[in-house]
């Protein structure tokens, strides 16, 4: 690295009367340049060699001094572009519940919490978080010019923390729902906006923007007892989201829906990290969930356990330290040959170590659908073939 006193800058003593000559001469060179072009300077406007463009408004008054002009500037970028397009779609949801007094007589509906939502057809459907609705007694949808109306929950699913909720289609008809686009297709580092209502109505339509930080985030899932059931992919991104913007919209460049706001880590010195469900995960959930009201998941039959967490000696000596220990087997999986005390290790060709494992391979398939699963019986590896059912 250089420093300014690197260089020796000052002259020799044996070119002393030259240095002193090339100060001078540069000194006349410039006094000379500059009345030379102050002088041919209006000579060169009036040829037309120069184009100037008045700074004033032209008000047919050449003699008018001090003059201010008033500059409007637009800035019309992508990000703008993208926001216009998505932000009448997203609403305020209004989760709305009734107390009892100390006689256990029910009170008029206070507002329990507020979220976002999204309008995604001209049906009158709209995405939001199941978190956001849960418990409602009655849910109430805030538009864009602070009109309130009526909304039914069509179907909710905690797994995936999606619902879908409707609204009469007229009260949404001048609004244009927004469109889909495809999040498996993101790049990490490409512009990310989120769009909702943070802390409440109060802030509504808020926008933030980011990036995409991660595309294939896991999020554990818990259920009421605490225990981790299931992983959700989500993606990751700087974009503020704060509570209230969960089921809002996070959008790409084009404007189009890429996720649904759903968390954040909200840990002391910690920030910008948000999560959102990918909306290519989150679209065939909400089709099922606007045609049955709910998510039917198939099960094998079996009470899962991880091998690892198995002691040795109830291993039966298979040749494995990992997979899907059966503790027990019920009825669907007995029929198609499973017994407890087998230890799978694949299903349809893919490894399985533990019961989240297992949940999210089955959890792409529905009821009815076949399965081949390979496990160990003692030290004899056995395949079979199966029908998924429906939960008892």
């Amino acid at each position: 690295m250089g420093y300014y006193d690197d260089f020796d800058t000052k002259p020799k003593k044996s070119n002393k009367g030259n240095f002193g000559t090339w100060i001078a001469v540069s000194l006349v060179s410039a006094l000379i340049g500059s009345a030379t072009t102050v002088a041919l300077v209006p000579t060169m406007i009036k040829s037309n060699v120069i184009e100037t463009k008045s700074a004033f408004a032209d008000n047919g008054n050449n003699t008018t001094s001090g003059a201010k002009e008033t500059i409007n500037v637009n800035v019309q970028t992508g990000v703008v572009e993208a926001v216009n397009k998505v932000k009448p779609a997203v609403v305020g949801v209004l989760n709305l519940q009734k107390s009892r007094d100390f006689f256990g007589r029910s009170t008029d509906e206070q507002t329990a919490g507020t979220g976002s939502g999204i309008l995604f057809d001209d049906k009158g459907h709209i995405i939001t978080n199941n978190h956001v609705v849960e418990g409602a007694d009655t849910v109430e949808v805030s538009l864009q010019d602070g009109k309130r109306i009526k909304a039914k929950v069509l179907g909710a699913d905690a797994m995936t923390d999606l619902a879908v909720l409707e609204v009469d289609p007229n009260d949404v008809k001048d609004i244009t729902p927004a469109k889909f686009g495809n999040s498996e297709s993101l790049n990490i580092g490409e512009p990310a906006i989120a769009i909702g209502n943070p802390l409440g109505l109060k802030f509504a339509q808020s926008v933030t923007v980011g990036v995409i930080s991660a595309t294939k985030r896991e999020m554990p899932i818990y259920d009421q007892a605490g225990n981790e059931v299931f992983t959700q992919n989500v993606l990751q991104t700087d974009a503020a989201i704060n509570p209230g913007n969960s089921g809002g919209a996070l959008v790409n460049i084009k404007g189009e829906l890429i996720g649904i706001n759903s968390a954040k880590i909200s840990s002391t010195g910690v920030e910008g990290i948000g999560f959102a469900i990918p909306i290519n995960e989150a679209d065939p959930i909400l089709q099922q969930l606007m045609e049955k009201g709910e998510i039917v998941r198939p099960v094998m039959g079996i009470s899962p356990v991880a091998l690892s967490e198995v002691p040795e000696g109830y291993r039966s000596g298979v040749p494995v330290e990992a997979g899907i220990y059966v503790y027990q087997a019920h009825e669907n999986a007995k029929k198609a040959g499973l017994a407890a005390g087998d230890v799978i290790v694949k299903i349809e060709g893919e490894k399985v170590e533990d019961p989240i494992q297992l949940r999210k391979i089955l959890y792409k398939k529905k009821p009815g659908d076949k399965i081949k699963v390979e496990f160990y019986r003692n030290k004899e590896l056995k395949t079979v073939e199966m029908t998924l059912s429906k939960p008892e």
